[in-house]
């Protein structure tokens, strides 16, 4: 039940590819800067002040994991990674790089926890399948080809025992892979 609850808060995420599809590149980088300055004050203020981390997790500590009490959490991860898709990539490959995260992600954890049965650097193989079919998925309808590489990229960046936030490495990696295949 906690993954259905924590992942029905990455579906918040949505609102930055809606966000860029309604307005422009500079509405949407202007926008998700100032949610970056938000939460990186709000990070570093409940960082340094017990009390400000005690307020902030009696209002979202039913939507995080436990390793994010001490540290950074990965809705900040997403807001940076997101601000730094936008202004790097196209808008499809922004869009899709961070929906590859939103959907993608949230499928391979919510197939993962209720039907994951074959292990796969601490990840399930049937969450990493689901992954890549909803990644897939994204990255046909909008890039062709080149999204279908985005969304193996997106697949392979998530299930690696990589160190660095998933928040940040999905989307990066896949729209950096889109990106360079699409200047080709």
């Amino acid at each position: 039940m906690f993954e259905l609850k924590r992942k029905a808060i990455h579906f918040l995420g949505l609102s930055v590819p809606i966000l860029y599809y309604t307005t422009s590149k500079e509405v949407t980088t202007v926008v998700v800067g100032v949610a970056v300055v938000c939460a990186l004050f709000i990070e570093a203020a409940r960082l340094k002040w017990e009390q400000v981390n005690n307020v902030v997790f009696r209002i979202i500590g039913g939507y995080t994991r436990d390793h994010e009490v001490k540290k950074v959490t990965g809705a900040t991860y997403y807001s940076v990674a997101a601000l730094i898709v936008v202004s790097l990539f196209s808008e499809r490959v922004a869009v899709a790089s961070l929906l590859f995260l939103t959907l993608g992600d949230s499928s391979a954890a919510l197939v993962g926890t209720r039907f994951g049965r074959h292990d796969l650097f601490g990840k399930s193989v049937e969450g990493s399948a689901a992954c890549l079919v909803v990644c897939s998925l994204v990255g046909w309808i909008l890039l062709g080809w080149v999204g279908l590489l985005g969304a193996a990229a997106a697949t392979v960046i998530e299930v690696l025992p990589i160190p660095v936030d998933d928040n940040v490495r999905i989307p990066l990696v896949s729209g950096a892979v889109m990106h360079i295949c699409l200047g080709l």
